[in-house]
């Protein structure tokens, strides 16, 4: 295949860390994601590893880079992110972001706007302290965590419009 994907395996293999972004419409990462994923094949030597009973192919150098993974869903609940943290898993993330009641992220009513606004902040202070110092706090990792509105009120919200 005759594409740029010969100059992202290099940026890949030079990055200190790694970003995966994608929603969450039914359960994992989309398409798009996944292509590129598979295509990290070449990065893999022919040899099997087994860890944990799982099966992989053993990576062809070591990995030096902390993956982060960041990801929203428009349901609510944790569990529409299972499958992502499952599949995820193998690259032992550093940090994980899984934000649900997603439609909110664009929401323009000012109340709302507002609490987005400060989640968003943290996104920003998570991201530069895994820049700085390789992780994040307990504070910023609770804050992640926020509630930007209760369940039945967003099946309330995103039911009206």
């Amino acid at each position: 295949m005759q594409d740029d994907m010969a100059q992202l395996l290099q940026k890949y293999n030079e990055s200190d860390i790694v970003c995966f972004a994608t929603p969450v419409y039914t359960w994992n990462m989309t398409a798009l994601l996944k292509n590129f994923v598979d295509r990290l094949a070449p990065l893999k030597s022919p040899k099997i590893k087994a860890e944990n009973g799982n099966f992989d192919l053993q990576d062809s150098k070591a990995k030096t880079q902390k993956f982060v993974i960041i990801s929203n869903c428009g349901f609510p609940g944790e569990n529409n992110f299972d499958v992502l943290r499952a599949a995820v898993a193998c690259c032992n993330p550093s940090l994980e972001i899984y934000r649900n009641c997603g439609k909110l992220l664009k929401s323009k009513k000012p109340e709302i706007a507002k609490t987005v606004d400060r989640w968003l902040n943290v996104v920003e202070q998570a991201g530069k302290e895994m820049t700085i110092q390789g992780k994040i706090s307990e504070i910023t990792a609770k804050d992640l965590n926020m509630s930007l509105m209760s369940i039945p009120d967003y099946i309330a919200y995103i039911q009206m419009g």
